[in-house]
């Protein structure tokens, strides 16, 4: 039974929804100690709190969904909370199975990418005109790339870039998908990447650029970052010192609607930028809409909306990248929604019945 279906609990809608994305980000593996401590000064605020969040986290482990607090890192100060309020009392895991596979994830890619990242060659002093065929992933394929110029690129899946050194200036048209960013520093040659209506241009940096069917997004996790309204990196170049653009820094967000001067800019933790690299997808309060164009990316199944009005819901998860149905189950019970996976080549969102 979903939390929203039942109005007897006691608690209001949202304080259930603070509940929900409180146990989605406790089981997100990025929990930091600060993050830790205003969870439980939220869950000893109030009764409603400890029973909201209890009631969630027990529907996510009747799915047989991995979840559970990390208890050791609150010194057993949750239980307690939840004994002091009279909530029934629950089993903790010490260690959340979702953490490990997490981290054995980012092991694995840090393994296969770490030479390029450390150990690239440093090679803008010596590049010269050149255009490489494009490079693409497939579902579900994460994959880095050393450009000539010494810049590392990890393509996300079902992702598409090309490449090309001209006129001084070193551009990427990123055509579909996400890629991060970790540039060669060279003032003389800056760096574009194409993407949508939008130009991100550095001089050398770490950033992420993702590419919806309607906006683009760029994080930044360290250096400088402009983004400009614009598609001609050469033009651009020219007036760059009189156009209007976004100047973004460590920690900063821009989603830029495509074909509108349109964006909202926001504050993240750059350490969480682009989790996908070690195959965790996390998202606070984004549309379903946005959250299925990913899936397309890591799932080859279709994924339908029977409702269009079902792809503005707004939702908070996360979940590893090869664990979709686990993220579906967990959406199913969570929000006023039901799923039909009857055909094993498709998903279809529909109105809860």
């Amino acid at each position: 039974m979903r939390p929203d279906s039942n109005k007897n609990k006691g608690y209001t809608e949202r304080v259930e929804a603070q509940a929900r994305s409180w146990v989605v980000y406790l089981n997100s593996g990025y929990a930091t100690a600060d993050k830790l401590a205003e969870f439980e000064t939220w869950l000893a605020a109030n009764a409603d709190h400890a029973q909201a969040f209890h009631d969630y986290e027990q529907i996510m482990m009747d799915l047989g969904l991995p979840c559970g607090v990390p208890e050791r890192a609150l010194g057993g100060r949750v239980e307690t909370a939840l004994q002091t309020h009279a909530a029934p009392k629950r089993s903790f895991s010490p260690i959340r199975a979702v953490a490990g596979g997490v981290m054995a994830a980012a092991l694995v890619l840090a393994a296969t990418v770490g030479v390029s990242l450390h150990e690239r060659p440093s090679t803008v002093e010596n590049l010269q005109a050149a255009a490489l065929p494009a490079i693409e992933t497939q579902v579900a394929e994460i994959r880095a790339v050393t450009l000539p110029d010494g810049t590392v690129v990890t393509l996300g899946a079902r992702s598409r870039i090309e490449y090309k050194f001209e006129d001084g200036l070193r551009t990427v048209a990123l055509e579909e998908g996400e890629a991060f960013f970790d540039v060669a520093p060279d003032k003389s040659h800056p760096f574009y990447v194409q993407a949508g209506d939008r130009l991100v241009r550095v001089v050398g940096t770490q950033f992420d650029v993702r590419q919806s069917s309607s906006s683009v997004m760029v994080s930044v996790v360290e250096g400088v970052v402009e983004v400009i309204k614009a598609r001609n990196p050469e033009a651009t170049e020219k007036r760059h010192g009189t156009l209007v653009k976004d100047v973004l820094t460590a920690g900063d967000k821009v989603t830029a609607m495509i074909g509108q001067d349109q964006r909202q800019i926001e504050t993240i933790d750059p350490e969480k930028a682009a989790s996908w690299r070690s195959g965790w997808l996390a998202y606070d309060d984004v549309s379903l809409d946005d959250i299925v164009a990913d899936l397309h990316r890591y799932d080859d199944r279709n994924f339908v909306f029977s409702d269009s009005a079902l792809g503005e819901v707004r939702v908070t998860a996360a979940f590893g990248s090869d664990n979709v149905d686990q993220f579906l189950f967990a959406l199913e019970a969570s929000y006023p929604l039901s799923i039909d996976r009857a055909d094993p080549s498709k998903v279809v969102f529909l109105p809860a019945s």
